[in-house]
């Protein structure tokens, strides 16, 4: 999988996936995710995020499959008040590279988060790590490891959306 062809194909699964949760279209985001499918968040200023374990260092978010159903139906409910109503979210994916073919694909993209709530704006500037693996004519997501290219949250003040 090295063509030009198959790395379109790979963008365009990035970008359906943050189309789909700028949409707040949640649910949907999960069913990319296999059945034993992660998604994490790396604490910032963790030492060697790319690596690091959630079994054994302290993440923002380590969701499995049931959390991650758990996580979704919260933020999409009226009550939850730090999220309702919505943020206005822009996902901006770029400078995509597979770096691994088999049996999964690793995919490495630039990503940066804009969030929009109560007339203030904040960002989130990440570097993400996918493992992909095919499901037909598209991709299903195993693993997506975010890591915030900041020293802390400070700024941000809260982690309520999906990067």
């Amino acid at each position: 999988m090295s063509t030009n062809t198959d790395l379109r194909d790979i963008e365009t699964f990035l970008f359906r996936e943050a189309a789909l949760l700028d949409r707040w279209q949640l649910r949907e985001w999960r069913a990319l995710f296999t059945p034993d499918g992660e998604y994490l968040i790396a604490t910032p200023g963790l030492e060697n995020p790319e690596q690091a374990s959630p079994a054994e260092v302290l993440f923002l978010v380590a969701d499995d499959q049931e959390r991650l159903s758990q996580r979704i139906e919260r933020l999409l409910d009226r009550t939850a008040h730090v999220e309702y109503p919505h943020s206005k979210t822009r996902h901006f994916v770029s400078n995509v590279m597979c770096t691994a073919h088999s049996p999964e694909l690793e995919v490495e993209a630039n990503l940066l988060v804009f969030r929009t709530k109560s007339d203030d704006t904040t960002y989130f500037p990440c570097h993400v790590r996918y493992r992909l693996v095919r499901d037909g004519a598209s991709f299903r997501i195993r693993e997506k490891r975010c890591v915030i290219d900041t020293d802390s949250l400070a700024m941000q003040g809260k982690m309520s959306i999906i990067l």
